[in-house]
């Protein structure tokens, strides 16, 4: 059997020393042994950021190392200062989990600090000697007596985290942490400013994961730049902006990817930022950037980068429905009568409608009587007339005009709008006013969105023979700006239902998807219903599939799962429907079948994904992949579809109770017990 005492994680041990209040003023690491000299196991540095990191090593390593020996020798706790006045304590891990050696925790300096020494080591070393006391100071005082009792009494608690129970007290702070979450998640959805919201962000990632300093940046208008919010910590740096240029060469995939910089391109990124280590994570909604949160100098563990981006998701989501209400705010300000227009355009459904409501509003708003609205084709290579006042439409849309051609071509190509007074009078190579048009005056606005070009929207003949105006023109590019927003959106929409019509199967495993279930489920259910037949619910879970990922990676898990779904296909009727119900688990109904009858079917799955050959299955502790399965049936199970889905879930969570790779029949209602622990059952 394993040495308890050999199981542990550094970042584990860490994170449950940190959850004691008396270890909150502290800086802690796990220092190891390696290639003959020490180093930490999490990223932390012995001198707090406040030497370069080169400086640090050379000076302060020596410190550390001495400590580990002492502390390895002796087999007790012990203090030790940094040459620059800082304090720290070192306490032996009795493991025989090679390299560990010890804790170490810092932070803290001595109450009264030997400035002499400091001046002499920042003139020998060329550096500020004035900014490092500034630092210095700024941090917790302590006493060496004080600071060995926090030594004793963490030596006393790690025995404790080096056996089983310390997982338990892991996964007891994961709950903790989500539960937080939860409540965060609360105040974040009632705030009303990007600085409520930003605070809760930093607050909340700063207490959960002992972070010392958290650095937002929020886009400013036009996208070029960042703004810089100090919300966590003390920075040192005085920079209030962020260029999109720098953040793009620094992170090529800032706006994508969460991303961990050294201390090198720290400098570059933030001049005067001084930090061992930078993650930097994207806040992305929709896919579109709202912000980036930099946290300084610690290494966060899978899993509380899992647990950071569950808030920085719900901080994005938030900060785009401020944005969004923000733009609204804006829109509403405008003149009465170019709000209600839009109110109007607002209810409008569907793209020819609404293509047909932006002339016409458009047209009410300058008094035209005339006018076309014109779209670019998706090659961006003609126009094409999609609504028309005063000639046609049928022999309108049949006229089609390359883009660069004609006044609308140019208005196009150059995105620039176009106010004439008189047609006659321009050098615009258009010769005479043609006979439809009454005046000789008009306007053609490129429909834009960001920088695409939609298409024109063209205007003439204003009422009583009047001439438009730069008035007229500026409220019409408004106008525009809006027509043109919903008409993406609304193209958006459009595109959206068709693909969700279209996506009723799994990708990976190419099954129908629980989408599709849900529909079907109440299909054959009212059919068994209105025929007085049966039908039987089938839920398929592989067993301890999770472990399956972690040792052998999230590609063979995928592979794993599109055999599965293979042998499901292959051992059922045509009529059957398989389904992935979502992670590792599958839905199969079986019309006109009772469960007597189901369990030739799922012993036939059972024994075809038993005696199939999974890459890395001899890890797992069965031994190999294998899974559960739980059966319920209509009318004694359940006589909807929520119900028997949920009975046939209790089955599979009491075949998994019951050793797993086998199958289970539903209890009938009257028969079932109280479910208890069903989900820490079902986890594995």
């Amino acid at each position: 059997m394993t040495d308890p005492k050999t199981t542990f994680k550094p970042e584990e041990l860490l994170g449950n020393l940190r959850s004691h209040s008396f270890l909150s003023n502290y800086q802690l690491d796990v220092f190891s042994f390696r290639n003959g000299g020490s180093s930490p196991e999490t990223g932390w540095k012995l001198c707090h950021s406040l030497l370069p990191a080169g400086l640090c090593a050379r000076i302060c390593q020596p410190a550390v190392e001495q400590a580990l020996k002492s502390v390895v020798t002796s087999g007790q706790p012990a203090v030790f200062r940094c040459p620059i006045g800082l304090l720290n304590f070192a306490v032996p891990l009795n493991s025989s989990a090679a390299p560990l050696c010890c804790v170490i925790g810092g932070g803290v300096r001595e109450r009264s600090l030997d400035l002499l020494k400091l001046e002499t080591i920042a003139r020998t070393e060329d550096i500020n000697p004035m900014e490092i006391l500034d630092r210095l100071q700024k941090l917790p005082a302590v006493s060496e007596v004080e600071l060995l009792r926090v030594a004793q009494k963490v030596h006393s608690l790690i025995p404790s985290f080096q056996k089983e129970e310390h997982h338990v007290i892991y996964v007891e702070k994961t709950t903790e942490q989500l539960n937080a979450i939860v409540q965060v998640a609360a105040d974040i959805d009632s705030a009303v400013t990007d600085e409520e919201v930003v605070a809760l962000l930093s607050e909340t990632i700063g207490i959960l994961f002992d972070v010392p300093i958290i650095v937002v940046a929020l886009p400013e208008e036009g996208d070029h730049s960042f703004s810089l919010r100090k919300t966590w910590g003390d920075t040192f740096f005085d920079q209030a902006s962020l260029s999109t240029e720098k953040l793009r060469r620094v992170i090529p995939n800032y706006a994508t990817d969460m991303t961990v910089i050294q201390s090198e391109d720290v400098e570059e990124l933030l001049p005067g930022g001084v930090a061992d280590m930078l993650t930097c994570i994207p806040l992305t909604s929709a896919n579109e950037l709202f912000g980036m949160v930099f946290v300084f100098d610690r290494d966060l563990p899978t899993r509380d980068l899992l647990i950071t981006q569950i808030i920085t998701g719900r901080v994005a989501a938030k900060l785009r429905q401020l944005r969004q209400k923000a733009e609204y705010g804006r829109e509403t300000s405008i003149s009465d009568k170019l709000m209600d227009v839009i109110s109007s355009l607002a209810l409008t459904e569907g793209q020819a409608e609404l293509v047909r409501q932006v002339l016409e509003m458009g047209a009410d708003l300058v008094n035209a009587t005339s006018g076309s609205l014109m779209r670019v084709d998706d090659r961006g290579e003609n126009l094409q007339i999609e609504a028309a006042i005063g000639m046609n439409l049928n022999l309108a849309r049949s006229l089609n005009l390359k883009v660069g051609k004609g006044i609308a071509g140019r208005v196009a190509l150059n995105g620039t709008p176009l106010l004439v007074n008189d047609i006659e009078k321009t050098n615009l190579g258009q010769g005479v006013n043609r006979p439809r048009f009454k005046t000789k005056s008009f306007i053609s606005i490129p429909l834009k969105f960001k920088e695409q070009i939609l298409g024109v929207l063209n205007l003439a003949d204003k009422k009583n023979q009047g001439l438009f105006t730069e008035a007229d023109l500026e409220l019409l590019t408004t106008y525009v700006n809006h027509a043109a927003a919903m008409i993406v959106r609304t193209l958006s929409l459009e595109r959206a239902e068709m693909l969700e019509k279209l996506s009723l199967t799994d990708p990976l495993t190419e099954l129908y998807n629980r989408r599709f279930l849900e529909k079907r489920i109440e299909e054959e259910l009212n059919r068994s219903i209105r025929q007085g037949l049966s039908l039987t619910v089938m839920m398929i879970d592989l067993d301890h599939f999770k472990q399956y990922n972690d040792y052998n990676g999230h590609i063979a898990g995928d592979k794993a799962l599109k055999k599965t779904a293979k042998i499901l296909r292959t051992s059922v009727r045509d009529m059957d429907m398989v389904t992935r119900y979502g992670g590792e688990e599958f839905c199969i109904i079986l019309p006109s079948t009772i469960k007597r009858e189901a369990i030739f079917v799922a012993e036939r799955i059972r024994r075809g994904i038993e005696s199939e050959s999974f890459a890395g299955e001899e890890e797992l502790p069965l031994g190999r992949l294998t899974a559960s399965i739980g059966l319920a049936a209509f009318p004694e199970d359940g006589d909807t579809a929520t119900a028997l889905i949920h009975a046939a879930d209790i089955a599979l969570y009491q075949a998994k109770a019951d050793g797993r790779n086998r199958i289970t029949f539903s209890t009938p209602p009257r028969e079932k017990e109280e479910p208890h622990e069903q989900e820490a059952t079902k986890s594995a």
